[in-house]
This record gives C-alpha cells, structure tokens and sequence, in this order.
C-alpha cells in the first residue's frame, strides 16, 4: 500500500496503457502472429512497468534512482518520437482523393484505353491461394473504389513468398475478376518481396503502359503513409483508401508498432 500511495497520475496511466498493450502484444503471438512489432512492444511494456515499479520503490537509493530516471527519460522520448510518427501515419490515412481530380484530363493507356487514376493494391498474405482476412479487406476496398470509379485503372502487388502457392498478385488478380472486375483494367506487379519494391515496380508498370501518375494507395490504415512517401519519392501524385479487416482488427497495435519501425527504417534509407 506504501508503495501504491508513491504512485503520481502519469504513474498509474504510464503502467495501465502498457499493461493493456503488453495483453494485445502477448494475445497476437499466442495467435500466432509474431513480428518485431509485438516482441520489442512487449519488451519495452514490460520494462516500462518493472521500470516505474522500482523507480517508486527505491527512490531513495541513489544508483537505482539514477538508473531509473535515465530510463523514465528514454521512454519518454521515445513515446514522444513514436507519436509523430503516429501523427504522420494518422495524416496518411486522411489523405483521400479529391472529387474534383477525378475531372482530371484522361490518360491514354499502351491499351488504347483512357484511364484518369490508378489504384495500387499493396501486397498482402495469401493462403492456400487465396487473400487472407486482411488481403481481403484491402482487395473489397479496391472493388468498392473501380466500381465507383469506371475510369480507374487497377495494379496489384505482391511476389511469392516462401509459404506461398502462387504470387500475392496473382491470387488478388483471380479474386478481382471473380468480383467482376475486367481483367484489362488489372495489372500485375508480381516480383516485389516489400512496400518499397511494390511502388518502385508499379512506378515502372506506370511508366511502361502510360497509366495515371495519380494513385490511390490502397492498404490498411497504419500502412498507407508509408506507401504515400514511397510513392511520392518515385514522382507520383498519391492519396489513399483505407481498409479495414474487422477479424484481425484485434492485431492492430502490433502492426502499428510494427510500421512506426518501417518507417523509421524508410526515413533513414530514404534521404532523397
């Protein structure tokens, strides 16, 4: 109880928030999703807590005390470096395309179609060749956005990885046709293994088949503003549709601790 009662405010939010990430972190990998999103998330949880613990328990002893407050000021330069990040991520996800773009003058395609906008899909799991919940997710918001726009055109993203049947692509190719999306209007960009490389080879697809410089980044709301930065790197005019996949909505702030080390590692591979 003595200890409890050395407990400030900030001291209480401090170690509920990172009791109840540290559940959410813990719950995803029993589910068997584990990234280093929620294994550093559930390391630097857990240290928060025991940190703050001792910290108000020995106070009064100098070498803990000191040791303790170095690490109460990395966590907090932490927080605050990771909610900028969290800002920048938040600001991608309301980056929505303009109506008044899609007035935009047509863009005669190697085709001979005239397209105005392209959506880019990026990649995601399959399974057994099919879209996982979250691929999914993403692939229904694509439909959503072709079917209200006839004048966009479609390239999905994604090569094959290790536990994979067939290219992330070309799975989300078969899944669009199948919702009744015509197959001229899908591209695919089926060699990439990451976000960078599925804007860096649709840039090229872009490039090669003459479609918009406009797209629509397409992906769940934590990733969007990577694939925004990446593709505005690459001369492209980006905004963004986000998807949101209720099933797995409960592995969210892994993921979102997940991103806000990909960005990190983006900022400092991308200077230019």
């Amino acid at each position: 109880m003595k200890l409890l009662k050395r407990f400030s405010v900030l001291d209480y939010i401090t170690v509920t928030v990172c009791s109840l990430l540290l559940i959410s972190f813990i719950f995803t990998i029993l589910n068997g999703i584990v990234n280093h999103g929620n294994v550093i998330g559930s390391i630097v949880c857990l240290t928060v807590i025991l940190n703050t613990i001792i910290y108000r328990a020995y106070i009064k002893v100098k070498p803990i005390r000191i040791i303790s407050g170095s690490l109460h000021i990395l966590t907090i330069i932490i927080a605050a470096y990771s909610a900028v990040l969290s800002a920048l991520m938040i600001w991608g996800m309301t980056k929505a395309p303009e109506k008044a773009e899609g007035e935009a003058v047509p863009v005669m395609s190697e085709s001979g179609t005239a397209y105005t906008e392209t959506v880019i899909v990026l990649g995601c799991k399959t399974i057994n060749g099919a879209p996982s919940y979250m691929l999914q997710a993403r692939l229904d918001k694509a439909i959503e956005y072709l079917e209200e726009n006839p004048s966009a055109v479609c390239i999905v993203t994604g090569g094959q990885g290790d536990d994979e049947i067939e290219a992330e692509a070309d799975t989300m190719q078969k899944y669009l046709i199948t919702k009744g999306i015509e197959e001229e209007r899908i591209y695919k960009e089926n060699k990439s293994r990451n976000t960078e490389q599925n804007l860096l080879f649709s840039e090229s697809i872009i490039r090669e088949q003459n479609l918009p410089k406009k797209v629509i980044i397409v992906s769940e709301g934590y990733h969007v503003y990577r694939g925004i930065r990446n593709a505005e790197k690459l001369g492209l005019t980006a905004y963004s549709k986000c998807a949101v996949s209720e099933r797995t909505s409960w592995a969210y702030p892994s993921y979102w601790i997940r991103e806000l080390f990909a960005i990190s590692k983006d900022l400092i591979l991308i200077t230019n």
